[in-house]
Parts: C-alpha cells; sequence; structure tokens
C-alpha cells in the first residue's frame, strides 16, 4: 500500500476530490464517444463525429489536470498519477477509478477527522 501524509487542508482535497470525480466521469464518457466515434470513421467511412476528437482531447485534459491536482496535495508520487492518467485510455476504466479514489481518499479524511461531506 502507499505512503500515506496527513491530509493538511481537508476542504482543499474535497475540492480537489470532486473535480477529479467530474473529470473522470467525463473522460470515461468521452472515450466512450470517441470509440464510437472511430467506429464509425474507420468502420462504416462516416465522419459524423469527425469533430469529437479535439473535444475528447480537451476533455482529457481536464482529467490529467485534475488528476495532478489532487495527487499533488494528497502528494502522490508521480508513477501513481501517470498510472491513473493511463486508466483514461481503456474504456470503462475510469468510472473504476473514480470509486476506487472516492473510498480511498474519503477514507483517508475521515481516519484523519475530516469526514466527507
Amino acid at each position: 500500500m502507499s505512503e500515506q501524509y496527513p491530509i493538511e487542508d481537508p476542504q482543499r482535497v474535497r475540492s480537489a476530490l470532486t473535480f477529479f470525480r467530474i473529470t473522470a466521469l467525463i473522460a470515461g464518457v468521452a472515450l466512450i464517444v470517441l470509440v464510437v466515434e472511430m467506429v464509425l470513421k474507420y468502420g462504416m467511412d462516416n465522419d459524423a463525429l469527425a469533430w469529437w476528437s479535439p473535444v475528447h482531447g480537451l476533455l482529457f485534459m481536464g482529467f490529467v489536470a485534475a488528476t495532478y491536482n489532487l495527487g499533488s496535495k494528497l502528494r502522490w508520487h508521480m508513477g501513481r498519477m501517470v498510472g491513473y492518467i493511463l486508466t483514461a485510455f481503456v474504456p470503462l476504466l475510469s468510472f473504476w477509478l473514480e470509486k476506487k479514489v472516492t473510498r480511498e481518499v474519503q477514507g483517508q479524511l475521515a481516519g484523519a477527522g475530516h469526514p466527507a461531506r
């Protein structure tokens, strides 16, 4: 298990967790739409969703920022943050990650005497 540091500012961690949760869910949906776009484009020669790829890229960058934001507040090592970011490359995995990280961080907040709100 990874090393846990004391949470210095629980409110900032809660805010970062909320941002992370939202972007993880959005990134998951965005990846599913991207897969549909790729199937349409390369499998059916249909460019109806050709505009989606750059949108997905922007949403993914939001997820990267949210992961770094939360990770820096909890002092995660870079390898852990990169591993979490890589989950956004596998359809549906970001949904699992969102639940896992939420349980873990809420447990840390509760264990430090800062219950999640």
